[in-house]
């Protein structure tokens, strides 16, 4: 899967599934919890929607804001190579447990 062309459709997908953040010390895994289009963000000749996407994991082990590699497992896997990741105030939403992180995809 290519960054240029990523759309949020695989992550609209996993609302409710996880993915795997390749970590340098581990891996950890995160549920998807929210895929926000943002249509007024994209350029003049965007080729497509910016887009963001908001995980959750536990509170401990934790991730510090950085550029990971994401993946799914399965027969419709699929890896993306330096995502950035930072983590994130509680959505609204929520019931507020967890660690929060936020993924966009300009």
């Amino acid at each position: 899967m290519k960054l240029e062309t990523l759309t949020s459709a695989p992550f609209t997908a996993r609302i409710g599934a996880h993915v795997t953040v390749e970590a340098a010390e581990a891996e950890l895994t995160l549920e998807v919890i929210g895929v926000k289009e943002n249509p007024l963000a994209a350029g003049p000749n965007a080729q497509r929607t910016p887009f963001n996407v908001t995980l959750r994991g536990p509170d401990s082990p934790s991730l510090a804001d950085g550029c990971y590699h994401l993946r799914t497992d399965g027969t419709d896997g699929w890896r993306l190579e330096s995502c950035y990741l930072n983590r994130i105030i509680p959505p609204a939403s929520s019931d507020g447990t967890g660690a929060f992180y936020q993924v966009i995809f300009g």
